[in-house]
C-alpha cells in the first residue's frame, strides 16, 4: 500500500484507534488485566523454571486481538492457541525470510515458485491467517451495531460500507486484512520479543539492573498497588532501560521497504523513482559515533547527572523507525513494555535456571538462540 491509499488508511487507522481508546486510560486498563493475568499465571509455576516467551507471546497477542477482533481469550483458550501458533509460525518464516527482498526482481519471481522456500511457507501462514480473520470479519458483520464500534473491525468495515459506491475509495477488504496483520506484526511481535529481552537482562543481573529497577518500583509504586503508565514520569532509570533494550536489541533490524516517489538525491547520490529503499537500523544503533560503547548495556547513556531521564529522547533512537510511515503503535508498546517489566518485577525476583546466560553481549546473537534458556520467579 502506497501514496494516497495508504496516507488515508493511516489517518483512519489512527482515528478508530483513537475512538477505541488508543493512548487513553481505557486501553491502558485492557494492558493492565492481561500483565495481572500473566503475574497469575506466572504464579502457578510456583518459582519453577519457565519457558517465559510461551507466557509473554499470548498476552501481547490478546491486547491486539482485543483490539482488533473485540475479544480476549483465556490462556488455555483453543483460539487462542490456534491464534498463537499460526502467529508465530508466520513471525519465524518472515525473519528467515526477509533476505528474498534484497533479490533482484526476476530472482524472486523464481525463488517463490520453489515449493519449499521460506517464501513459500509465508504465502502459506498468510493465506491460513487470511482465512481465520475473514472468518472474524463474517462474525462481525452478523452483529455489528451501527452506531458502536467494538474494535477495528467494526469501524473499518462501516469505512468500506461508506464508500461503496465510490470507484476509486482507497477502503477496501484486502487493506482491512493487511491493516489488521500489520497491527499483530508490530503490536504483539516486537513487543513480545523486546520483553523477552528484558526478561533475560534481569535475570542476568539480578542483583544490580534488577534490584535498582525494583527500587524504583517500591518507592514509587510499593508492592501493592498495580504499576500505571503515569508511574514512568517517576522512574527515569526504568525507562533509561527500556529505551536502552530499545537501542541494545534492535528487534526490527532493518525498516520495511519503501518506494521512492520520485527521482531524487541525497547526499549526492541519485536515487531514481521507483528504487526501494531499506534503513538499516541497526547501524544507526550501534554507531560508534552516536554511542560510547554500542556493544555495552549502559541505561545511564540517556540519563544526566541529576538522575533524571534525558528529555527529548535521543532523534538517533529509531525502533520505530521514522518519518510519515514510522510505526504508529509507537504508545501502546511502550506502554505495554514498561508495564509488563513493572508488573512482573514488582512481584517476582527473576533468575536464570542454572548460572548465568553467557551470550547476551555477544553482539549477533538472535533471541531464537536464546529460547532454551529458562527462568525462574520467586515471590518478592
Amino acid at each position: 500500500m502506497n501514496g494516497e491509499a495508504w496516507t488515508d488508511n493511516r489517518r483512519f487507522c489512527l482515528q478508530v484507534l483513537r475512538d477505541l481508546g488508543f493512548g487513553k486510560t481505557s486501553m491502558e486498563e485492557h494492558v493492565k488485566e492481561e500483565c495481572q493475568c500473566l503475574v497469575e499465571k506466572i504464579g502457578e509455576t510456583k518459582g519453577g523454571p519457565v519457558a517465559v516467551q510461551d507466557y509473554i507471546f499470548p498476552s501481547t497477542s490478546n491486547n491486539i486481538a482485543a483490539l482488533v477482533y473485540g475479544s480476549r481469550y483465556p490462556f488455555e483458550h483453543p483460539r487462542r492457541r490456534y491464534l498463537d501458533e499460526l502467529l508465530s509460525e508466520l513471525f519465524k518464516a518472515v525473519r528467515a525470510g526477509t533476505f528474498v527482498e534484497f533479490l533482484p526482481p526476476f530472482v524472486r519471481k523464481i525463488v517463490s515458485k520453489l515449493p519449499s522456500t521460506r517464501r513459500t511457507v509465508i504465502l502459506s501462514k498468510l493465506k491460513e491467517f487470511h482465512e481465520y480473520t475473514k472468518g472474524q470479519i463474517e462474525e462481525h458483520k452478523k452483529t455489528m451495531d451501527e452506531h458502536f464500534n467494538r474494535d477495528f473491525i467494526d469501524g473499518y468495515l462501516k469505512k468500506i460500507k461508506e464508500h461503496e459506491n465510490d470507484p476509486t475509495s482507497n477502503f477496501l477488504p484486502r487493506f482491512l486484512m493487511g491493516n489488521v496483520l500489520s497491527f499483530f506484526i508490530a503490536g504483539s511481535n516486537a513487543v513480545a520479543v523486546t520483553i523477552h529481552w528484558h526478561m533475560l537482562n534481569f535475570a542476568n543481573n539480578a542483583d544490580t539492573l534488577q534490584a535498582r529497577v525494583q527500587q524504583e518500583i517500591d518507592e514509587v509504586v510499593g508492592r501493592e498497588r498495580q504499576p500505571t503508565w503515569e508511574d514512568r514520569n517517576k522512574m527515569p532509570f526504568t525507562m533509561a532501560c527500556i529505551w536502552e533494550m530499545y537501542r541494545w536489541k534492535t528487534v526490527s533490524s532493518i525498516g520495511v521497504p519503501r518506494g521512492a516517489g520520485e527521482d531524487t538525491v541525497i547526499d549526492d547520490y541519485y536515487i531514481p523513482k521507483g528504487t526501494t529503499i531499506i534503513s538499516n537500523v541497526w547501524a544507526v544503533h550501534n554507531d560508534p559515533t552516536l554511542w560510547e560503547e554500542p556493544s555495552k548495556f549502559d541505561p545511564t547513556r540517556f540519563m544526566n547527572k541529576d538522575g533524571t531521564l534525558i528529555q527529548p529522547k535521543p532523534e538517533y533512537l529509531i525502533p520505530f523507525s521514522i518519518g510519515k510511515r514510522m510505526c504508529p503503535g509507537e504508545i501502546l508498546a511502550s506502554v505495554e513494555i514498561f508495564l509488563y517489566i513493572t508488573c512482573l518485577l514488582q512481584k517476582y525476583r527473576i533468575l536464570p535456571e542454572e548460572g548465568k546466560i553467557h551470550d547476551l553481549n555477544d553482539i549477533d546473537i538472535p533471541l531464537v538462540a536464546l529460547t532454551h534458556h529458562k527462568l525462574t520467579f520467586t515471590p518478592r
